[in-house]
C-alpha cells in the first residue's frame, strides 16, 4: 500500500528538466581562443594597414550576434529553471497541505472515537458497580437465612431437650409434642426448600453475570486491538509523508546544484564577454540577469525553510501519536 501511494505521488509530480537541459551551451577554450585569436589578428591587420577611418562591419555583426545568442541562452536557461522550480514548489506545497488535512481529520476522528469509548467504559463501570451491590445484597440475605437456620436448629435442640425431660408426662404431652415437632419439621422443610431455591437462584445469577462480564471483556479487548491497528496505520501514513518530505529536500538540493552550475557558467561567460568588450569597446548590462539569479537563490532558500518547517511539524505529530499509543 505504501509503495502504491509513493508511485501515485511521483506520478503526479511535474517533470522537471534535467541538469543537462538547463545548462547553457559551454564554449570550449579552443573556440574561445580561436575567436579571440581571430579578433586579435583582425586588430593587428588593421594596425598594420595604417588606413585611417576603416571599419570592419562584418566582424562587429558576428560578435554582436554571438553576444545576443549568449544573452538569449542565459536568459532562457534562467527562465526555464525558475518556472520548473516554481511549478515543482507549488505542487509540493499543495500535496503537503492535503496530507496535513488528512492527518488532522484522522486525528480528530480518533479523538472522538476515544471519547465515545471512554463514556461507554464509564457506563459499563457504573453497571458493574450496581451489579456488585446486588451481589452484596444477595450475600447479606444468605447470611440472614443461615442465621435463621441456626436459630431454628437451636429451637429444635431445645425442643428435643424438652421432649426428653418431659417424656414421663403422658401421651397427651407426647401427642402435643409430636404435633409441635411435626409443625416444626414442616416449617424447617419449607425454610430449607426456600433456602436451597434461593441458593440456586443466586448461583444462576452469579454465573450469568460472570458470563456477561467475560463477554464484555472480550469486546473491549477486540476494540482495543482495532484502535491499535488504526494508530499503526496513522503512523505508517506519517512515515510515508516524512519520506516524501525527505525526497523533496533531496530534489531541492539538486536544484540548488543546478543553480550554482548556471551561476558559475554565467560568471565565466560574463568575464569572457567583459574581456572582449574591453577589446572591441562594446558594453552590455548584466545587472538584470544577476538580480534574477539572486532572486532564484532567495526563492530556493525560502522553499528549503518551508520544507524544514513542514518536516518538523510532521515529526512532532508523529511523536504526539506515539505518546498517545504508549498508555
Amino acid at each position: 500500500m505504501d509503495s502504491s501511494k509513493i508511485m501515485d505521488v511521483n506520478r503526479n509530480f511535474p517533470t522537471t528538466p534535467t541538469s543537462d537541459e538547463l545548462k547553457p551551451p559551454i564554449f570550449t577554450p579552443r573556440e574561445c581562443s580561436s575567436s579571440s585569436a581571430d579578433s586579435h589578428s583582425n586588430i593587428y591587420a588593421l594596425n598594420l594597414t595604417h588606413i585611417p577611418e576603416v571599419h570592419t562591419p562584418i566582424t562587429d555583426f558576428s560578435f554582436n550576434e554571438q553576444s545576443r545568442r549568449e544573452r538569449e541562452i542565459a536568459h532562457q536557461s534562467s527562465v526555464i529553471t525558475r518556472d520548473s522550480f516554481r511549478t515543482t514548489y507549488s505542487s509540493l506545497q499543495t500535496m503537503l497541505s492535503q496530507m496535513q488535512l488528512k492527518v488532522a481529520a484522522a486525528f480528530l476522528q480518533e479523538t472522538e472515537y476515544l471519547q465515545q469509548r471512554e463514556q461507554r467504559l464509564e457506563h459499563e463501570e457504573r453497571t458493574l458497580t450496581d451489579r456488585q451491590r446486588q451481589l452484596e445484597t444477595i450475600r447479606h440475605e444468605r447470611e440472614r437465612m443461615e442465621e435463621d437456620f441456626l436459630q431454628i436448629k437451636d429451637r429444635i435442640d431445645a425442643a428435643v431437650v424438652h421432649v426428653t425431660k418431659f417424656k414421663t408426662d403422658g401421651s397427651e404431652i407426647l401427642e402435643n409434642l409430636f404435633t409441635e415437632s411435626r409443625q416444626i419439621d414442616e416449617q424447617l422443610s419449607y425454610l430449607i426448600a426456600e433456602s436451597m431455591a434461593s441458593l440456586a437462584r443466586s448461583r444462576t445469577i452469579i454465573h450469568s453475570k460472570t458470563n456477561e462480564f467475560h463477554h464484555k471483556s472480550d469486546e473491549i479487548r477486540s476494540e482495543i486491538q482495532d484502535r491499535m491497528a488504526l494508530i499503526n496505520q496513522t503512523e505508517s501514513a506519517i512515515s510515508v509523508m516524512l519520506e516524501l518530505v525527505h525526497s523533496l529536500n533531496q530534489l531541492n538540493s539538486e536544484h540548488s546544484q543546478d543553480l550554482s552550475i548556471v551561476k558559475t557558467d554565467f560568471d565565466r561567460k560574463y568575464q569572457e564577454f567583459y574581456d572582449l568588450s574591453e577589446t572591441t569597446k562594446h558594453h552590455w548590462d548584466t545587472k538584470k540577469e544577476l538580480e534574477q539569479i539572486y532572486l532564484l537563490e532567495d526563492e530556493k532558500n525560502q522553499a528549503q525553510k518551508d520544507l524544514l518547517e513542514q518536516t518538523l511539524l510532521l515529526e512532532n505529530l508523529k511523536t504526539i501519536l506515539g505518546k498517545a499509543v504508549i498508555p
